[in-house]
Formats: structure tokens, sequence, C-alpha cells
């Protein structure tokens, strides 16, 4: 049998129904993990004691996990443990009428936030150490160096690489399936299993991927742009 072109639509007018699922798994995955991130960053460029510490052993482990292996614990952990927990706190939800989509959004949210500290951390040790001696020597608390000198420069820097992060993480929301989830892989997948044209439906998909990356490379890219222009404005 050969290539099916209209096996290739149909593929992407079934798959294209859950991007909305996608979307909302990696968006709010990045949310998460870059306000985390950005706190832990900021922990670990003025060295709090302790907490610095145990971040970077914990972002250290976190490196060497894979993201497959975080979200199958999850998913074990609360299929055993979620009723247990439930009844113990006197709450009425099941495991059974928990929506998983959560367990997928944590999971990725676990990856956005190691990258996205990595991420500001390196913004940060970018800029210049006189700077930060510069705001100190004329009063600036280090709130106000976070929001006057740090952010500034850090944030236009960082944006493509978190455009880079966001489209890691709508690749990475195909392991969704494996706690249960259908997202436009999956669902690819279950449109495959009915006509037996699995070629045609990963084709499918991934024009589906390619689609939406080209809109997230030149969103951040725009994004990017407006950002530099519109600080180098407030800080004439």
């Amino acid at each position: 049998m050969g290539f099916s072109v209209q096996a290739v639509v149909a593929s992407i007018a079934y798959a294209i129904r859950y991007l909305g699922t996608t979307l909302f798994i990696s968006v709010f995955a990045l949310v998460i993990g870059v306000i985390i991130g950005f706190v832990a960053a900021l922990a670990r460029f003025y060295g709090v004691p302790l907490l610095s510490q145990v971040l970077q052993v914990l972002i250290t482990l976190l490196k060497g996990v894979p993201i497959v292996l975080i979200l199958l614990a999850m998913y074990l952990l609360a299929s055993t443990q979620f009723d247990i927990w439930a009844k113990a706190l006197h709450i009425s939800l099941r495991f059974k009428d928990f929506n998983t989509i959560w367990l997928a959004v944590i999971g990725l949210s676990i990856m956005a936030f190691v990258n996205a500290s990595e991420i500001f951390r390196g913004a940060f040790a970018s800029i210049g150490v006189g700077q930060l001696d510069a705001a100190k020597s004329i009063g600036m608390t280090n709130w106000q160096t976070i929001r006057r000198v740090l952010l500034p420069q850090a944030i236009p820097v960082s944006i493509p690489v978190f455009g880079n992060l966001l489209i890691n993480l709508i690749k990475a929301s195909a392991l969704a399936s494996m706690v249960g989830v259908v997202d436009i892989f999956s669902a690819a997948t279950i449109s495959a299993q009915q006509t037996y044209t699995f070629l045609e439906a990963y084709a499918g998909v991934a024009l589906i991927y390619w689609a939406v990356v080209v809109c997230i490379e030149k969103g951040s890219g725009l994004i990017e742009h407006r950002m530099t222009r519109h600080l180098g404005r407030a800080a004439q």
C-alpha cells in the first residue's frame, strides 16, 4: 500500500483537536517552571545560606533523571497513594476521578524548573559585577537591583532560550500519553490504529509540531525585539 496523502490530512484533522491539550500542558508547565526557576536562580545567585546548596544538589540530581522516568514515577505513586492520602485528609476525590493532565503538568514543570533556573543563573552571571557594586553603592536594595539592573538585561537575552524551552516542552508533552493523557501525538496514534496508516499519521502530527515550532520561534523573536526596544527606552 502506497503513501496516502488523504490519510495524512485525516490524521491532522483528528489530532489537531487535541492541540489545546498539548499547548495547555506545555505553557502551564513553562509558567510554573519559570516562576520557581527564577526564585531558585536568585537564591543561588545571591548565595542564600543552605537554600542555595540544597537547590544546587536538587537541580544536579534532576538534570540526570529522564522526564519519562519522572512521569512514570509520579503516576505509580499517585495511583497507589492518592486514595490513601485523600482518605486521611477527608477529601472525597479519588484517583479514578483525578484528571491525569495535572500529572503531566507537574512532571513537565520539573523539567522547566531545572532549565529555567539554569537559564536565569547564566543570564545573571553575564551581568558585570561592577554594575551590581554600583547599584549597591548608590543605596539600591536587593529588590531594586533585581528590578532595575538584573531583569532589564537578563530577560531580553533569555527570551530566545525560553522559546526553545517551550519547544522542548511541547515535544516532551508527547510522553503525557504514558499517564493517560490524550495529546496530539497519542491522538494521531489512535487515528492510525483505526486505518493502519501509521506512517501517514506520524507525518501528519510532525507537520502540526513543525507549524507550532515555527509560530513559537517567530513569536519569541518578535517579543525579544519589542522588549529590547522597550527596555532600552526605559533605561534612557
